[in-house]
């Protein structure tokens, strides 16, 4: 008795400490998860430079989001992010649905690259498809951990915003160069509410089709914007664009 009374509480302790570790870990756990969930559901690399969380208030800052380029296209990179902030619910944490009160991405650069199979935003958001039908009709996926008993975690956002953002339209044989400019803000409130919660990348093709949609406004109202060139040869490498 008295031997399994000291395994029971060096089980305690052990599982103490993983508790206090996960606590006081979120920076590292949140980095983790994005760097080896995201790319599954988006389709391309993603890197963090860092993240900062309070476990406290669970407010979170997240900086240097680079989000790589879908295969088939030039550009370094189809999105990168200077700073992200995040507001928890702390009380949701640990339920099946979590709550996130807020999430700003502040003065993103998207690149919107265009050739003859479409735009590399296209091909991701058809990677953000292609990921949420294949896991569609099981109980968890890669990314979108699931909790016993209720399936897959699921999340609603109270407001999501996208301020400051600025957008380089190109084409392949501009490698990555073009024209630059900045889109209206975007803000989406009340995501997965009528639902009852969203996973992830639910979450994630409802942005990129906002984004799209942004974009796509802003070149076909300005159309002056190719008249400008922009780097050198740069007017005629991109007519092809609106076409």
């Amino acid at each position: 008795m008295k031997k399994l009374a000291i395994i029971v509480l060096a089980v305690a302790a052990l599982v103490a400490g993983a508790g206090y570790w996960a606590y006081h870990s979120l920076d590292l756990i949140v980095r983790v998860a994005i760097e080896h969930y995201a790319p599954d559901i988006v389709g391309v690399p993603v890197k963090v430079g860092s993240v900062d969380i309070s476990p406290s208030n669970k407010r979170g800052v997240v900086t240097g989001l680079e989000i790589g380029n879908a295969a088939g296209f030039t550009a370094a990179r189809a999105a990168y992010v200077g700073r992200i902030l995040v507001a928890l619910d702390p009380a949701t944490l640990t339920e099946p649905v979590v709550r996130i009160h807020e999430i700003a991405l502040e003065s993103p650069v998207i690149t919107y690259e265009r050739a003859d199979r479409g735009t590399n935003l296209e091909a991701i958001r058809r990677n953000i498809r292609a990921y949420i039908d294949a896991g569609a009709g099981s109980s968890s996926r890669a990314g979108e951990a699931s909790t016993p008993g209720t399936g897959r975690r699921r999340f609603i956002v109270e407001r999501l915003v996208l301020r400051g953002a600025s957008v380089v339209m190109t084409n392949p044989r501009l490698q990555g160069q073009g024209i630059r400019f900045g889109i209206p803000d975007m803000e989406l409130t009340g995501l997965g509410k009528r639902e009852g919660g969203l996973t992830p990348s639910e979450i994630g093709d409802i942005v990129a089709a906002e984004l799209e949609a942004h974009i796509a406004q802003k070149v076909l109202t300005n159309m002056d914007l190719l008249r400008k060139g922009g780097v050198g040869g740069a007017l005629d490498a991109l007519k092809g664009l609106l076409r």
